[in-house]
């Protein structure tokens, strides 16, 4: 898999599981981008430890921020000179977990300007650069060159309700609008935007929660599969539409969840404390940053 990779929120969880995938798959010039900056020195060794021949850009990035994405993307064009794939993974969670008559406006807006506008920013600078760069990505059926591909992370909340993170379905939600809109608008240009939808995802974080009786261990009975799923099945899906293998797939939404979304849709029991971890990555809140 030739070129260069960018993975927002990438110092762990999810976002460093993609990181791996895209080294595994050949990609070995990554950008990556994180507020946690020990946490993309530790990634980053790991990818050289896969393959002595990876190369990182290492950025701390706070994706709210348009300064700061533009400086993400900058540097790394410095470093690498293009950027073909792009995955919008940093995000935060709810809190606190409270129906909207009890939500302040700056928790609502907090939430808002991480998911949603990071998001928008990030794309936003990622398809100028993209349009800058010529369609050098090949595809095996021959149908064309192509200059980039982009994937959003959203959530299976983006899809379906639960009372007490109407801040973070929201922001999802708009994921998925902002996927569907600029797949429409850069197809043309031989730019793909595709999104990906986690459910329940077992990471550290909620083997923490687990433990300490936040999140109870029988939420995984009502996944089809019966068991949570792993960042790696994520990131393969991620990889997989950024991949010259979904050349004709955009604007769509990847929902890899085990078959929650549609046994569980209006069912889930949740308990949740607001002593669990900020950015735990479980039903709803996705490995952010």
């Amino acid at each position: 898999m030739k070129g260069v990779a960018l993975i927002t929120g990438s110092a762990s969880g999810i976002g460093r599981a993609i990181a791996h995938t895209f080294v595994l798959e050949g990609c070995n010039r990554l950008v990556l981008a994180d507020l946690n900056e020990e946490g993309l020195k530790t990634v980053s060794k790991e990818l050289k430890a896969l393959d002595s021949e990876v190369e990182t850009c290492l950025v701390k990035c706070d994706v709210s921020i348009e300064e700061d994405v533009q400086r993400m993307i900058d540097e790394g064009v410095k470093a690498f000179g293009s950027i073909h794939y792009a995955v919008n993974n940093a995000g935060i969670s709810s809190k606190p977990r409270v129906r909207t008559h009890e939500l302040e406006v700056e928790s609502y807006d907090r939430v808002q300007m991480v998911n949603q506008r990071g998001v928008w920013l990030c794309e936003r600078a990622e398809l100028r650069q993209m349009l800058k760069q010529a369609p050098v990505l090949t595809t095996r059926t021959g149908t064309g060159p192509q200059r980039g591909s982009i994937v959003n992370i959203s959530s299976i909340f983006g899809r379906v309700a639960h009372p007490s993170v109407g801040a973070y379905a929201a922001s999802k939600a708009a994921v998925l609008g902002i996927t569907r809109t600029d797949a429409c608008g850069y197809g043309s240009d031989g730019i793909r935007v595709n999104a990906v939808s986690p459910g329940f995802i077992k990471t550290p974080l909620i083997d923490v929660a687990l433990r300490a009786g936040t999140y109870s261990a029988d939420m995984v009975n009502s996944i089809p599969m019966k068991r949570w799923g792993s960042p790696e099945e994520i990131a393969e899906g991620v990889v997989f539409l950024c991949s010259e293998k979904a050349s004709f797939i955009t604007g769509e939404e990847l929902v890899i969840d085990g078959g929650s979304l549609f046994t569980t849709a209006g069912k889930l029991r949740i308990s949740l404390s607001e002593d669990s971890p900020d950015q735990s990555p479980t039903v709803y809140i996705q490995q952010l940053g």
